[in-house]
């Protein structure tokens, strides 16, 4: 059964005010209802509308096959992977998957999480709207990734592969980029080492 972690306030643009979020410690089948009746079908549109990779790329949708109905179905019960979904507004603002099992390209040998798949709204990206709606989900999530790495023992230690679109922004975060990966579709890989994630929390 999943929880409530509790509630963060996320800055709505539109108005210029606060809006509290719910953050959930599992993706439900409501957050999958949501990409797909209203996640997708808006990335789906706006993609409609592109002719050009470089216009894909600036649009900021380039995760809009991912399946997460799938990965919500085959990962539910598995022990090696721990989800979480941030609602706000009535709708599912932002999703992750954080695999448990994974190991450390800086420090050798040492344990860390590992951010599988994230996401955040269609509507709350630049690029893919001139008027994005609620700032904070991002931070949100990766915070509760580096929690979830400190309740596993890790301090905090957490890696993922960048999407082009998002490597600006992991950089902006803090977490140590370590290059691409040729095993992994080229992808820019980074790290919050021990160190950077006591940084990221004490700044946050």
């Amino acid at each position: 059964m999943r929880r409530s972690l509790g509630d963060w306030p996320l800055k709505n643009r539109h108005t210029d005010g606060e809006e509290w979020a719910t953050l959930y410690d599992a993706i439900a089948q409501n957050n999958v209802d949501d990409f797909e009746t209203r996640w997708k079908p808006a990335m789906e549109a706006k993609l409609a509308t592109l002719k050009t990779q470089e216009e894909v790329r600036k649009a900021n949708i380039q995760d809009v096959r991912w399946k997460w109905g799938d990965k919500y179905r085959d990962r539910s019960n598995r022990i090696d992977f721990e989800s979480f979904a941030v609602e706000c507004g009535g709708e599912t603002q932002g999703l992750m998957f954080v695999k448990t099992v994974a190991f450390s390209k800086i420090q050798l040998g040492y344990s860390i999480a590992y951010i599988d798949l994230v996401s955040t709204a269609p509507w709350n990206r630049w690029g893919f709207t001139d008027n994005p709606l609620y700032k904070g989900v991002g931070p949100l999530l990766l915070s509760a990734a580096v929690e979830l790495s400190i309740s596993h023992g890790f301090d905090g230690r957490l890696g993922l592969h960048a999407l082009p679109q998002s490597e600006g922004w992991y950089q902006s975060q803090g977490l140590t980029e370590i290059g691409p990966d040729t095993n992994y579709q080229n992808l820019v890989y980074f790290e919050f080492t021990a160190n950077d994630a006591k940084a990221y929390v004490t700044s946050n």
